[in-house]
C-alpha cells in the first residue's frame, strides 16, 4: 500500500474530519468509472456486471462487522445513515410511543435530527455523561421506559475519542423492552476498534467511507433482520426499497476496498496511532505543563487526542499551524466553522477558558511518529510567542 501524500511537507492531523483515500482506492474508482459505468439496475450486460460488483462489495463490507450482506443499505454517507435511522424509526414506530433517549455529546447529524423529531412532538430525553462524555449506565437504566421507542448512542465520540459502553447499553435496553430500537453511530469507530454485531446487539448502525481512507459521498446503514424503517428517499425502490436513487457502484467498491485494507491493518494502525498520541502528550506535558489540559480519556481510541491550550484561542493556534502546513481541527468538522464553544466540551463541563483553546488532533494510517515531534515543536514555538 502506498503511503504517498499530495505534498511532501504537509502534516495532516485531521483524520477524524476526513482521510486521504488510499492510492489503491483512487485507482479502483477511476477504473470502474471508466470501464464499469453501467447502472446496477439495468438488465443488459453492463448493468449485470455493475450489480455483481455492488453485491460483491456488500458482502465484503458485511464480513468486516460479521453481518449478513442483506443487512446493509448503502447511503450517501454517515449523515444520511443517521437521519435514516433516527427519523425512519420514529416514523414507523410513532404508534408505539414517542419517548427517545440519546446522549448529549452526539454528532450534529443526530442532534439536529432529534431536534426535528422534538418539533414533531416526540419526547427526547438526554443522558448524563461523565467528564469525558461517557454515558452513565445507571442513568440509562433509570430513564428507560416501556414506551421508549429508540435509544441513540455513538460508539466513539468524534471530538474526545471516548469509547462509549454500547455493548453494555444494548443489554439493558433489550432487557427493558426488546422492541426498543437501538441505533449506534459508528462513524468514528469503524476501522479503529473492532465492531462485531454478534457482540453489539444494536438494531441500526451507521458508517461512513471517508473516515477510513475511502471516498466521500458513500456510507452504509446496518439494519438487523426484521428492523423496519420508513424510507427518507422515495423513487425507484433501490436497496430493497429502503433507499431510492441510482447506486454509486464505483465509490461503493472504493468503500469496500478501503474497509478491507483498514480492517487488515487495524491493529498496526492502533499501535502506530497510540505511539503518536503518546509522543504528543509527553512532549507537550514536558514543555508546556500547566498551560495545557488533556481532554481525551486515557482509555479512548488511539487516533483522537483533544488538548486545550491556555492563553490562545483554538482558531489562532490552528491558523499558525496551517502556515506551517500542519492541519488540525478546533472540533468537529461539521461544527468547527462556528465560533461557539463545542457542545461536547460544554456537556462534559470543561471551563469556557479552556474550551476556547481546544484542538483536536486525529491520526490515520499515513501518519508517522516523526510528524508528532514536528508538530509538538511547532506548537512550542507558537506558544512561546503568546
Amino acid at each position: 500500500m502506498s503511503n504517498s501524500r499530495n505534498s511532501a511537507n504537509m502534516i495532516y492531523f485531521d483524520n477524524s474530519a476526513t482521510t486521504q483515500p488510499y492510492k489503491e482506492v483512487i485507482e479502483l474508482i477511476a477504473k470502474l468509472m471508466s470501464e464499469e459505468f453501467g447502472n446496477s439496475s439495468s438488465l443488459h450486460t453492463l448493468g449485470v456486471r455493475a450489480e455483481r460488483i455492488l453485491e460483491d462489495n456488500r458482502a465484503k463490507l458485511a464480513a468486516t462487522i460479521k453481518a449478513e450482506p442483506e443487512e446493509l443499505v448503502f447511503t450517501s454517507g454517515g449523515t444520511e445513515s443517521v437521519n435514516m435511522a433516527l427519523r425512519g424509526t420514529a416514523e414507523v414506530l410513532k404508534r408505539s410511543g414517542n419517548h427517545i433517549i440519546s446522549s448529549p455529546v452526539e454528532h450534529s447529524a443526530s442532534l439536529e435530527s432529534l431536534k426535528e423529531l422534538e418539533r414533531l412532538g416526540y419526547e427526547v430525553e438526554y443522558l448524563d455523561v461523565d467528564e469525558y462524555g461517557r454515558i452513565l449506565i445507571d442513568d440509562l437504566k433509570a430513564k428507560l421506559r416501556k414506551d421508549t421507542i429508540m435509544v441513540n448512542i455513538m460508539a466513539v465520540n468524534n471530538e474526545l475519542g471516548t469509547i462509549e459502553p454500547v455493548i453494555e447499553a444494548a443489554h439493558h435496553i433489550k432487557a427493558n423492552n426488546k422492541a426498543t430500537i437501538f441505533h449506534v453511530d459508528a462513524v468514528q469507530a469503524y476501522g479503529k476498534i473492532p465492531i462485531n454485531i454478534r457482540d453489539l446487539k444494536a438494531d441500526l448502525i451507521s458508517f461512513s467511507a471517508h473516515k477510513i481512507h475511502g471516498p466521500k459521498g458513500v456510507g452504509m446503514l446496518y439494519m438487523r433482520k426484521g428492523t423496519r424503517l420508513h424510507p427518507l428517499m422515495m423513487g425507484g425502490g433501490h436497496e430493497r426499497k429502503h433507499r431510492s436513487g441510482t447506486v454509486n457502484v464505483p465509490c461503493i467498491a472504493g468503500f469496500g476496498l478501503a474497509a478491507c485494507i483498514k480492517t487488515e491493518r487495524m491493529k498496526e494502525d492502533q499501535i502506530n496511532c497510540g505511539r503518536i498520541k503518546k509522543i504528543m502528550i509527553n512532549e507537550l506535558n514536558d514543555s508546556l505543563g500547566s498551560k495545557i489540559r488533556i481532554n481525551s480519556p486515557e482509555d479512548g481510541v488511539d487516533n483522537i487526542l483533544n488538548i486545550s491550550f491556555k492563553g490562545i484561542k483554538s482558531e489562532t493556534l490552528l491558523h499558525f499551524l496551517e502556515m506551517q502546513q500542519i492541519y488540525v481541527s478546533s472540533g468537529s468538522a461539521c461544527n468547527s466553522k462556528k465560533s461557539a464553544v463545542s457542545h461536547v466540551l460544554k456537556a462534559v463541563g470543561i471551563p469556557r477558558a479552556w474550551a476556547e483553546g481546544a484542538i483536536r488532533f486525529s491520526f490515520g494510517s499515513l501518519n508517522t511518529e516523526d510528524e508528532a515531534f514536528i508538530v509538538t515543536n511547532a506548537i512550542n514555538e507558537i506558544m512561546k510567542k503568546m
